[in-house]
């Protein structure tokens, strides 16, 4: 399923259910950046989760590169593409549109 984040709207966040106990959140903290965090099937953040993996490709050598966590958050910069996977199974991808909107005048 897909779905658009818009860095656009004010507390902007995503919700994905990863399984019963826990929930994987992405929410906007500005304009440019957005942070990865889970909770549990209550609403309690909790840590990340064993096998979890973040990461994006260099867009020169197309090399994986994974991202360290802050914590118990992913800082995500609205400027990149990054894979979430658990136990190497994919969660989901976060695909950049890098679209301008040129207006001449």
């Amino acid at each position: 399923m897909e779905t658009t984040f818009d860095f656009n709207i004010n507390d902007n966040e995503y919700t994905y259910n990863v399984n019963s106990t826990i929930n994987l959140h992405i929410k906007k903290i500005n304009n440019s950046v957005a942070i990865l965090y889970f909770t549990d099937e209550i609403g309690n953040k909790i840590n990340i989760p064993d096998g979890l993996i973040v990461y994006t490709y260099d867009y020169q050598t197309n090399k994986k590169i994974i991202q360290m966590s802050i914590h118990q958050v992913y800082p995500l910069c609205w400027t990149d593409d990054y894979v979430i996977e658990l136990n190497k199974i994919v969660l989901i991808n976060i695909r950049n549109q890098r679209k301008w909107n040129i207006t001449s005048v």
